[in-house]
């Protein structure tokens, strides 16, 4: 449906029933008519809760189905919590459609069990007691799920139940962290049966809601949902998007945004609609300043000394605390190509970087070049470095000092072009560049300026001796 800040403002209440006269009819071929499974993926910042939550209120007003609510992570200690938040708001649902249902939830799930399900209650009083450890939490999620995948064929004989699943990552970022949430996709699998079993018998229907940074393409249910055309991919903002984003978040209009302030932004924040805000947030500190007019709405915006913030110091925002983590969670050799990139201005080949790490003058082996190239591409595939295709055009503007030397604009203190192939276009060395504005900020932070001058220094006696090597040492 869409968006209403009237239904926003409203107190959060589902109509009865028995009201059947105010209430909506879902359109034909939506998950809401017949059940089924919607995912909603996107980085962290970038809507998925607000879009649930329109979800949610929307489909509460008009359609009359009831939430429930489950979230795995972000820490992995605890992922029976995935399984509790679940029992207690499908209890809820129970307790809003019985208002003379007991307090205690306990008691409350005892009434509500058949008889065949009665042996579970063990179990469950365990998990919310919260007293077992680890390896027993994670055994009792299971079971609990399925409690509640048998609690929500009981309801919707009732009611149209909205089911929201979240995975939280948060700045876990390890590989190995990251598969101890696998489990929130075989919980996944036991909801979504229940949603995808269609309405038959004067059942309702149930959807079910991913909320995932990035979904399983090899699930199911996911698969289904590709097919329905109900995956909802939430991207990045356009830069006519970012404008109206930041004038929307100070109040003002679009024109009043000066360019400076949108361009730093939009390569600060990536169009990320969190990193927009934060960003708003730190400049109006002290770089920002909103002139407020009579009627108490902005007229004007300024904007001053945006070239010498250092980005590195915001520390206590998810921007540049994300990005902390992740360069943290790189391999060392990862870390240590990307810290080194971030010393060049411009582009840099891989012979510019081995020559601080394995140059071929300190017996270096082709294999620790090897290793230094699977690092740049482990890099690139992450989108953390780019590849740039036309060497010439990148290169034009790499600017390398050491001890007062430089190399600036494609040329060299002697006259000769940077390093180009000599053999044409096959075995031509490409070049790469830190374009995140972000990554480069807060990687930079991490190198001493002397170890970034060391760099630079060997990069520039590496491309001297490529282009001027005398016979007798190339032999």
């Amino acid at each position: 449906g869409e968006f209403s800040v009237d239904l926003h403002r409203k107190p959060a209440a589902v109509p009865k029933s028995s009201m059947s006269s105010s209430l909506s009819s879902p359109p034909d071929g939506s998950p809401f008519a017949n059940g089924g499974v919607v995912v909603i993926e996107g980085n962290d910042g970038m809507g998925k809760i607000e879009l649930a939550e329109h979800m949610v209120l929307y489909a509460g007003h008009e359609f009359s189905m009831l939430p429930v609510f489950g979230t795995m992570g972000p820490r992995i200690a605890d992922l029976d919590r995935f399984g509790i938040e679940l029992l207690l708001s499908t209890i809820g649902v129970f307790r809003h459609l019985d208002p003379h249902m007991p307090r205690s939830d306990l008691d409350a799930l005892q009434r509500i069990l058949p008889e065949h399900l009665a042996g579970i209650m063990p179990q469950v009083r365990e998990a919310f007691e919260g007293k077992a450890d680890e390896e027993r939490r994670r055994a009792l999620l299971k079971p609990l799920v399925e409690l509640v995948a048998s609690l929500l064929e009981i309801l919707r004989k009732k009611t149209s139940v909205l089911v929201v699943l979240q995975l939280v990552f948060g700045t876990s970022l390890f590989g190995k962290t990251l598969e101890s949430f696998a489990p929130f996709w075989t919980m996944a699998a036991i909801l979504a049966r229940v949603a995808e079993s269609g309405c038959g018998h004067g059942d309702k229907p149930v959807v079910v809601t991913f909320l995932v940074k990035q979904a399983d393409h090899n699930h199911p249910s996911v698969r289904k949902a590709i097919q329905n055309d109900w995956l909802v991919k939430l991207n990045e903002l356009s830069d006519d998007n970012c404008v109206e984003y930041m004038a929307s978040y100070l109040r003002g209009s679009p024109d009043m945004v000066p360019p400076e302030l949108n361009k730093f932004i939009a390569k600060l924040s990536l169009g990320n609609p969190l990193y927009i805000r934060e960003t708003i947030d730190q400049l109006l500190e002290g770089n920002l300043q909103v002139i407020v007019g009579a009627n108490q709405m902005p007229k004007q915006i300024d904007v001053k000394d945006i070239d010498k913030i250092n980005i590195s110091s915001w520390q206590h925002t998810a921007m540049v605390g994300g990005t902390v983590c992740l360069l943290e969670s790189l391999d060392p050799l990862e870390a240590a190509v990307l810290k080194m990139s971030t010393c060049f201005t411009g582009t840099f080949t891989l012979p510019d970087l081995a020559a601080s790490t394995c140059s071929r003058w300190a017996d270096a082996t082709h294999f620790d070049f090897l290793r230094l190239f699977n690092a740049i591409r482990k890099l690139v595939e992450s989108n953390i470095i780019e590849k740039v295709d036309d060497e010439d055009e990148a290169l034009n503007g790499e600017t390398v000092r050491a001890h007062g030397t430089m190399i600036a604009g494609g040329i060299a203190p002697t006259g000769l072009p940077l390093r180009t192939s000599k053999n044409g276009t096959f075995g031509k060395t490409q070049s790469f560049q830190t374009r995140n504005l972000l990554i480069r900020a807060v990687g930079g932070a991490m190198v001493l300026e002397a170890q970034k001058r060391s760099v630079k220094r060997q990069a520039l006696i590496d491309r001297a001796l490529w282009r001027g090597l005398p016979a007798r040492m190339d032999e």
